[in-house]
């Protein structure tokens, strides 16, 4: 810890050894200056004047003590000035801080007030420049979510529209179709709903346990077969998937399966099969999604937005995601842990 009053006690140092070099210099001068006086009324013949030798040892002994003082007033403040001159450091230190240049650092010398002062300068520089990157890195992490939100809001609002068209249609107005049409109107409505209230309490997850892990996919699944196989030849394999049990948000499950709904209607060729493979083994659920790429969308832009969305929700399982693009052939492979 910091000894208080330690600046003053260098100050004195300084005054100090100021005092001390101006004596040594007032006796060398007295001492030069009157060995040069004797030599001088010895020479001149007016040694043994006493009036002559007191006068002339008063202007001696004056002039050695005003160099003295001169030479103590000037070492002293070149001393005491190489201390301000670490100031002027601390004081250029702090217009940064007020500007907002939270890169300047003040180099830190000495140990005293000065030195603790600039210390916590530099330390609210750095503090405030974390600050602002982690602002920063906030910021873009939160449009990047109300960005993947938008974009996942656009699948189950086209399927509403679908549904919507589909019961409009006379050929489509049995009492089987509206009742799953409806049905499946209400579930694609509540998961908008559910994905507003995330945007709006600001990506809080809700996860659940669930003992049969099996049965909410096949719900999941179902609902996106539904929604490909109008365009789309669906092929699903089961076989490997057996019973498994696990925590998980039931959004972010849907949003998985929206996201790939979504990558595969605007890139698949519908003249090829959509595969999907799930499988349940060493403690990981996986699931296998591959497709054609329709030729004339080979150079199709695309800002990634479906798959980065896919990736950030299977991380916070810590699970993998492993993404293959070969001439028009598409996979994307994602593993989550489970309990088997």
């Amino acid at each position: 810890m910091l000894t208080k009053n330690k600046l003053s006690k260098e100050i004195l140092v300084l005054l100090a050894v100021s005092i001390v070099i101006s004596v040594f210099l007032f006796s060398f001068l007295n001492h030069t200056a009157y060995s040069i006086t004797y030599r001088y009324l010895e020479h001149t013949g007016k040694l043994g004047n006493e009036y002559v030798e007191n006068v002339l040892e008063l202007w001696v002994q004056g002039i050695c003590l005003l160099a003295s003082a001169i030479f103590f007033v000037g070492i002293f403040l070149f001393l005491l000035g190489q201390k301000l001159a670490y100031l002027q450091q601390i004081i250029t230190g702090i217009e940064a801080l007020r500007t907002h240049r939270m890169d300047y650092r003040i180099p830190v010398e000495g140990d005293n007030e000065f030195t603790e002062l600039a210390r916590n300068i530099n330390f609210l520089s750095q503090t405030e420049q974390e600050l602002i990157r982690k602002e920063a890195t906030l910021s873009a992490d939160r449009e990047q979510f109300i960005r993947s939100i938008a974009h996942d809001i656009r699948t189950p609002l086209t399927s509403v529209l679908s549904y919507a068209e589909l019961l409009s249609s006379p050929q489509n107005r049995t009492d089987e179709a509206i009742h799953s049409f409806i049905e499946l109107t209400i579930r694609k409505g509540l998961q908008i709903k559910e994905l507003m209230e995330q945007l709006i309490q600001n990506n809080v997850r809700h996860t659940e346990y669930f003992e049969d892990g099996q049965l909410l996919l096949q719900q999941v699944v179902d609902d996106w077969e539904s929604v490909l196989s109008g365009d789309f030849t669906v092929q699903i394999d089961w076989s490997g998937c057996s019973s498994f049990s696990g925590y998980f948000d039931i959004q972010e499950v849907f949003r998985i399966f929206d996201n790939l709904l979504s990558n595969i209607q605007k890139y698949a060729d519908s003249h090829s099969p959509v595969l999907l493979r799930l499988s349940v083994a060493e403690g990981h659920l996986t699931l296998e999604q591959s497709n054609t790429i329709a030729q004339d969308r080979l150079v199709a832009e695309s800002h990634q937005l479906g798959l980065a969305t896919i990736r950030h929700i299977v991380t916070q399982y810590r699970g993998t995601v492993q993404q293959e693009c070969r001439e028009s052939h598409f996979r994307i492979i994602i593993q989550i842990p489970v309990n088997i």
